[in-house]
């Protein structure tokens, strides 16, 4: 008895068998990502949809000479970052050093980069005037250059702290008992301003350390005006 003949014809070229293991294990990494991530789920499945449309999803075989369209580019707000590292705010801060450097002078602002902090260090006398703990109106925007990269470390988990900072004087300024007051003052009303601009107030610890830490010579007065400084912290905790 004769055979017969199949004729059911060739069957799907055997790159279709990597093309579809390829699809199915993109389709189980971005199943896992939204189970994983916060995404909005709407735009995930218009990223999904996007993603599949550009392969040429879809049922059946594809054809013998298939053509593809390029993929479509992944909107930024569908990219995951990780948080704000030491180095990227150190980096942020630093283009604002330049800027007030450029506007107020070298001995204005030194912005430091720490093991697991950044410190900005901000001259007291450009701040305030001798024996007040008052912002001065025309350099406050000093702390108005500063406070947007302060809201966004905050929104990254930053701690801020501020610093209060007196020199070493025989005298002390009127008003005040001691130097630990005007520094905690002063702390306080930098503080106050940075609350203003947008920063919470519960991320932030201010601290008057009086004239126990110099980073100048107490002797001279150049030393003692690098001493009188308000220092912002920014730190994770």
């Amino acid at each position: 008895m004769p055979k017969r003949k199949d004729s059911s014809g060739p069957g799907a070229p055997l790159w279709c068998l990597s093309y579809g293991d390829l699809v199915t294990n993109m389709l189980v990494f971005f199943v896992m990502l939204f189970a994983f991530s916060t995404l909005n789920a709407t735009k995930f499945e218009q990223m999904a949809y996007s993603f599949v449309v550009a392969l040429g999803g879809g049922m059946g075989v594809l054809p013998s000479n298939p053509t593809f369209s390029p993929p479509m580019p992944i909107p930024p707000d569908f990219i995951i970052q990780g948080p704000m590292t030491v180095a990227e705010l150190y980096s942020n801060l630093g283009g604002v050093e330049r800027s007030i450097q450029q506007q107020y002078g070298s001995e204005a602002i030194e912005v430091i980069e720490g093991a697991n902090e950044v410190r900005v260090r901000v001259s007291g006398d450009l701040l305030f005037m001798p024996c007040s703990a008052s912002v001065r109106p025309e350099t406050s925007q000093i702390l108005s250059a500063l406070a947007p990269e302060l809201v966004k470390a905050q929104k990254e988990g930053y701690r801020i702290y501020i610093e209060g900072h007196a020199a070493y004087t025989l005298s002390t300024c009127p008003g005040y008992i001691d130097d630990f007051h005007i520094s905690s003052d002063r702390a306080l009303n930098v503080l106050e301003r940075f609350k203003s601009l947008g920063l919470d107030d519960s991320k932030m610890v201010l601290v008057g350390y009086g004239d126990n830490i110099p980073v100048g010579d107490v002797n001279t007065p150049q030393g003692q005006a690098k001493n009188r400084r308000v220092e912002i912290t920014i730190r994770r905790d």
